[in-house]
């Protein structure tokens, strides 16, 4: 089973902010975004505005995330993938690598896209 991770960032007096990330039970991303959707929305009371809903998973050295605005009942997911130190330039999505245990510290480097050895050079397909 993946672990999925949620967040909530609503507004509070104008301000963006957030809750402590919470863990999804789910066999896919699917599952996890219905989970998340469900719970986030009955979960933020007033005076707090919902305004994104934040799904995070890793697979292997590249984190996954889906959000989605809250606003709209027909809004769609957006599937954004980056490294785990790009993720972590962000707190929100920061705060949901800290609960699956992920440290962008010890994350090997990106492969990258021209390699030179001995003369020889090698170019990964993009």
């Amino acid at each position: 089973m993946t672990t999925h991770v949620s967040v909530a960032l609503f507004r509070r007096n104008g301000q963006m902010t957030f809750k402590p990330p919470r863990k999804e039970a789910g066999d896919n991303v699917t599952q996890a975004r219905k989970s998340a959707a469900r719970f986030w929305r009955g979960n933020i009371q007033d005076p707090d505005k919902l305004d994104r809903i934040v799904v995070v998973t890793t697979a292997g050295s590249v984190v996954t995330v889906s959000e989605r605005n809250a606003k709209s009942d027909r809004s769609k997911w957006v599937e954004t993938r980056m490294t785990p130190r790009q993720a972590s330039g962000f707190p929100h999505i920061a705060a949901c690598l800290a609960e699956l245990g992920v440290d962008p510290n010890r994350t090997p480097p990106e492969i990258p896209d021209v390699l030179e050895i001995n003369g020889i050079v090698y170019r990964r397909e993009i």
